[in-house]
């Protein structure tokens, strides 16, 4: 009996990017792991094709300590330690790690997405403990992973927003999203006072969910209350795009021209 098919989830707003999807996710564990079928269907995994475009390597702590233990040293460990918390041992204890590397062109639906979780899920069948989404900086125990629901397209699992808690600019606080780069499209960024970090929070959720759906990263334009409107422009600053780790951004701010700064006085997303 052929296996049941896995739908893609869509992109509906599908505008081709030059840049490519890059996803990378880093599975920790105790050896040895059990056999678990690769089943298609119970892993939510859309192509056959795209399983085997993904680089899958196995990796020894004995046999590279130092690059096995720097995944939770330095700023990786800053957000494990935020992340796993009581169960940051999972992550300490482990002696075998997988890694999950994909980078293809855009492409018009998020089966690439879609590939790299249900790998990660096989994985966590399997016996890993922990799991890493690299770029968007987000540790979850194999229990957080039972509890996500894969049934669609979620940008709140696959996208994290980080408000800097140093100043960057004029006193203002730098907020950006990490995982955007997963669906072919720049990180967003704006340059906002704390309080304000809840409205442009709900604010550059959406614009990523839009992103994330395929739209271009300069069709973007949202109107919050107040009569005030957001849309993206280029982000003409590559010694802070680099100092976040990330390849591309555009900056989030208002088409009138006015400062961000104070708009969770005045604004909330409609």
């Amino acid at each position: 009996m052929a296996e049941e098919q896995v739908v893609a989830w869509p992109r509906p707003y599908f505008k081709a990017s030059e840049q490519p999807t890059k996803l990378f996710f880093a599975c920790f564990g105790r050896a040895p792991l059990a056999d678990v079928e690769l089943g298609r269907a119970r892993f939510g995994l859309p192509s056959a094709e795209l399983i085997k475009r993904v680089e899958l390597r196995e990796h020894r702590r004995a046999a590279s300590q130092p690059w096995y233990e720097g995944w939770w040293a330095g700023p990786f460990g800053v957000i494990a330690e935020q992340d796993l918390e009581a169960e940051l041992a999972l992550l300490t204890t482990s002696d075998i790690c997988f890694t999950l590397k994909l980078e293809l062109e855009d492409q018009a639906d998020l089966a690439p997405a879609q590939t790299v979780w249900g790998l990660a899920r096989w994985l966590c069948a399997r016996g890993v403990s922990v799991v890493l989404d690299v770029h968007a900086f987000r540790f979850r125990t194999r229990a957080d992973m039972d509890a996500l629901s894969f049934k669609d397209s979620d940008v709140q699992r696959d996208v994290k927003l980080v408000l800097e808690t140093d100043t960057t600019r004029d006193g203002l606080h730098l907020m950006h999203t990490r995982g955007l780069c997963k669906f072919a499209r720049p990180e967003l960024m704006c340059f906002i006072r704390p309080e304000d970090a809840r409205v442009m929070g709900r604010a550059m959720n959406q614009i990523a969910r839009t992103l994330m759906e395929g739209a271009g990263a300069t069709q973007i334009r949202l109107k919050v209350e107040g009569g005030v409107e957001l849309t993206t422009a280029p982000a003409n600053e590559p010694s802070l795009i680099a100092s976040l780790g990330v390849e591309a951004a555009v900056t989030l701010g208002r088409s009138d021209g006015a400062a961000l700064a104070g708009i969770g006085r005045l604004a909330s997303p409609a």
